[in-house]
Formats: structure tokens, C-alpha cells, sequence
């Protein structure tokens, strides 16, 4: 994965939240209900760009992940009206998909209290440039 520009490494000291940025970074992708954990993390944190980006990130991953299933699960409940065969498969990709943001989920909360950051594809893009906004 790219690495991040230095501005949004851990060793940022600068922080509102008067955490560790890696435990801060962790809060931010302990959604319990989405997306309220990083848009509350991002209210609160004005400083620290490591924080930040991974707030970013953990926001759009909650997003999509949910629209993602959202869709799915429309199809599957469509498609049971005339076909068993599509209303399987879409019902697999619903368990691939969430199986998948999971793995993905616990992944980044793990490589953050590490203090690496792990840059998705086009999520981690859009949170690193709305973190260099700032």
C-alpha cells in the first residue's frame, strides 16, 4: 500500500483529544452505531492529521460497506419474487460483503493501534486529501 505523507504519521504531537493518536485512531473505527464514532472523533479532533485520516477513512468504510449490503439486500429481496436461484446468490454476496468489511474492519482497527496506516483504495485517498484540507 502507498505510504502516507509524513503529515498524518502517528508521531504527530499536536491533538485535542488527550489521547495517544494511535488509541484515538482506534476510537475512530469502533463504530457502534454508524457513523456516529468517527464524525464524533472528527468533531473533536481539530489537530492531529493521523486521527483525522483515519476518522475519514473509518467514516467512509462504515458508509459503504452499509450502502454496499443496503444494495444487496434490496436486490435479493427483488429478485425473491421470481427467482430462488438469484435470491442465493445475491444472499452469498450479502455474507461475502459483510464477511469482508469485517475482515477489513479488524484489520485497520489492529494496523492502527500499531501506528501503520493502511490507505484503502480510493477511501483512504479521499480521507487523506480531506485531511490535508485542514
Amino acid at each position: 500500500m502507498p505510504d502516507l505523507p509524513a503529515q498524518i504519521k502517528p508521531s504527530a504531537p499536536q491533538q485535542t483529544l488527550g489521547l495517544e493518536p494511535n488509541i484515538a485512531a482506534v476510537l475512530a473505527y469502533l463504530v457502534l452505531l454508524p457513523p456516529i464514532t468517527p464524525v464524533v472523533v472528527l468533531l473533536l479532533e481539530k489537530e492531529n492529521r493521523y486521527v483525522r485520516f483515519h476518522a475519514w477513512q473509518s467514516l467512509f468504510l462504515g458508509l459503504t460497506s452499509f450502502l454496499a449490503i443496503f444494495t444487496l439486500e434490496t436486490f435479493a429481496s427483488a429478485s425473491s419474487h421470481f427467482s430462488h436461484t438469484l435470491e442465493v446468490f445475491f444472499n452469498a454476496m450479502i455474507l461475502l460483503a459483510a464477511g469482508g468489511a469485517c475482515i477489513l474492519w479488524l484489520l485497520l482497527l489492529i494496523r492502527s493501534y500499531q501506528g501503520v496506516s493502511v490507505k484503502l483504495p480510493l477511501i483512504g485517498d479521499e480521507a487523506a486529501r480531506r485531511t490535508a484540507e485542514r
